[in-house]
């Protein structure tokens, strides 16, 4: 049984190892390919780990154990990357993540300075635990929110789209309450070593093969918007409320940056739930940023077509309402298919017959 579940971790680490070539190999750098590299490799660190031991590894254990974080942490992003529309990573998520690996910095850094000599060794076991603790605590909430991501937008969905979550929610749920809850937590200890190690080298393969399926999947069958699922069709008084919405918004309230469903809602003296509903119902935007951002877009395009006008991208995307260059350049291109840089090249080669290089504005910007 030792052997086998060796050869299943082996077996993991091979599929992350393809998975992590191919990714290289084909330049598929989006983003949900670049988590799921991330989970790939801190799934092949915490497998040799296992399977060769500290001692065969040697010096570069540490840099091992540090990258090992990026299992439970990435495999989080990996599941919002799957299951949402908007899987932006923000603040909230980068502090998720750093609560995962910012204890085990400090355990290598620490041992590898020799930090015990210096503020002494019960010290050292008292931060070490502390910050344990910590990491167990943001491990726990990262796994709990990717199972989370699994039932996100279930309503209306496909049946293929069902079944594919059936399939990740039901091995990654195996797979937590198995090796994470039971095993790491050591309540299954009469349970011999060899039979650990083949059900945590199944739970290992397991978890590769369904987000692999999962991915393939995705690929094949992008996540379909809120506007091409089923929803009921909007009322009487949905539609009038969508009216006033977009009679507001069109005034230019959409140039406001800090724009949000409450802040119209307030504004037309409704309740946040029954505007948002008016907008995915009566006007079949798939959210409340989708609606507002088309606005925005159009206006940008309007001020990228005049080529008298000597503003950056950067002054077109704060004029435009958004409140930085990121966010702007992502929704332009999801609109356009172009970056704003190219569409403003393309209608100043339109317009005069050239511009096949960059006005100074852009080159300032980028």
């Amino acid at each position: 049984m030792f052997a086998l579940g060796a050869g299943l971790k082996i077996f993991a680490i091979s599929a992350a190892a393809v998975w992590l070539g191919w990714i290289a190999l084909r330049r598929a750098f989006s983003q949900l390919h670049l988590i799921w590299a991330g989970f790939c490799i801190g799934l092949i660190a915490i497998l040799l780990i296992e399977v060769l031991g500290r001692e065969m590894i040697g010096a570069a254990y540490s840099v091992m154990a540090i990258a090992s974080c990026a299992s439970c942490s990435f495999f989080w992003l990996t599941s919002r990357a799957l299951f949402r529309h908007d899987a932006a990573i923000g603040w909230p998520e980068i502090a998720i993540v750093a609560g995962i690996f910012l204890p085990t910095i400090f355990d290598q850094f620490a041992l590898a300075l020799n930090f015990g000599a210096i503020i002494g060794e019960s010290s050292l076991a008292l931060w070490m635990t502390r910050l344990d603790g910590l990491q167990a605590f943001f491990s726990s909430a990262a796994l709990l929110l990717a199972f989370g991501e699994g039932l996100n937008g279930w309503s209306g969905i496909s049946d293929s789209e069902k079944r594919i979550r059936y399939i990740f929610l039901s091995s990654f749920g195996a797979g937590v309450v198995i090796c994470v809850m039971l095993f790491d937590h050591g309540r299954l200890t009469f349970v011999s070593p060899g039979l650990t190690v083949l059900i945590q080298g199944l739970c290992a393969a397991m978890i590769v093969f369904s987000v692999s399926l999962a991915i393939i999947f995705r690929q094949k069958s992008p996540l379909p918007s809120g506007a091409a699922r089923k929803t009921p069709p909007a009322t009487g008084d949905e539609m009038a409320l969508a009216r006033r919405a977009q009679a507001l918004v069109a005034e230019g309230a959409y140039l406001d940056p800090e724009l949000k469903v409450s802040t119209l809602a307030q504004r037309l003296h409704e309740k946040d739930y029954k505007v948002s509903r008016a907008i995915v119902s009566a006007l079949g935007h798939p959210n409340f940023n989708r609606f507002i951002n088309g606005y925005r877009i159009r206006h940008a395009k309007r001020l990228l077509e005049d080529v008298d006008l000597n503003a950056s991208i950067l002054d077109i995307a704060l004029d435009s309402g958004f409140a930085s260059l990121g966010p702007f350049n992502r929704a332009f291109k999801e609109a356009t298919g172009l970056t704003p840089r190219e569409y403003r090249r393309q209608k100043e080669k339109a317009a005069t017959g050239i511009g096949d290089g960059l006005s100074a504005p852009e080159v300032f910007a980028e």
